[in-house]
């Protein structure tokens, strides 16, 4: 695989799942795995004595400032990788997500890449709405969101200035569109990567759903409107 490092911010409450810490194991040996936790935050016993399945991967568990756009960059900034790929907590990886990312990485490593969105544990049948808007949103308009597996070469993510960490919301939205505004385009690997949809079950399919389609389109608008002002 190529020179890769996996890395995944943990929110203040948010546990580290096992699944997702299973499903690490078809990584490739070498691999960095790189979770970033708001300081005060331990990391889990297991880290001491890692499972003889999971020992051919580099496990670091690093601590920030909360936020998850300065988690974010402070992954970045430890990581040794080529190229970094950033995945949620409640991620679920198969060897298809591996085998798709490094066959992209190999043919067009300029390109910031992302997965189809896929909710394992769909409470609703609706939420198949959700993916086929999450797809045509980022096979057509070319915004994919962090929910998707972003993954980018190191030197690109430098050269647009990492995430950024005065926004409230959108991190991951605010870095596809500042890669888009570097000349970097977004491309899928054309694969499925499996996310949770327990916020949907949480606070409601329609309420929610309504509620990331206004914040997003609202967000894209004044980041255009930025552009435009800049050039």
């Amino acid at each position: 695989m190529m020179n890769i490092s996996i890395i995944i911010p943990m929110g203040p409450d948010e546990p580290l799942k096992p699944e997702l810490v299973e499903d690490l194991m078809f990584i490739p040996a070498g691999t960095e795995i790189i979770f970033v936790a708001v300081k005060g935050t331990y990391q889990p016993e297991w880290m001491g004595t890692i499972p003889m399945h999971l020992t051919h991967l580099r496990w670091f568990w690093l601590q920030a400032e909360k936020g998850r756009a300065t988690q974010l960059n402070k992954g970045a900034e430890f990581a040794t990788g080529e190229y970094l790929w950033f995945l949620h907590a409640d991620s679920r990886l198969t060897l298809a997500n591996v085998n798709a990312l490094q066959q992209a990485l190999s043919t067009a490593p300029d390109h910031l890449y992302y997965f189809d969105l896929y909710f394992i544990d769909k409470c609703q049948r609706r939420l198949i709405i959700n993916e086929w808007g999450a797809k045509f949103r980022s096979n057509v308009l070319g915004v994919p969101f962090g929910d998707q597996g972003l993954c980018i070469a190191w030197l690109h993510f430098q050269s647009i200035g990492g995430y950024r960490t005065t926004l409230a919301f959108g991190e991951d939205h605010t870095l596809v569109w500042d890669a888009k505004f570097h000349g970097i385009k977004t491309y899928p690997c054309g694969v499925k990567l499996a996310t949770s949809a327990c916020k949907y079950k949480q606070y409601g399919w329609g309420r929610l759903t309504l509620k990331y389609q206004l914040m997003w389109l609202k967000q894209a608008y004044e980041l255009i409107c930025e552009y435009k002002k800049n050039r």
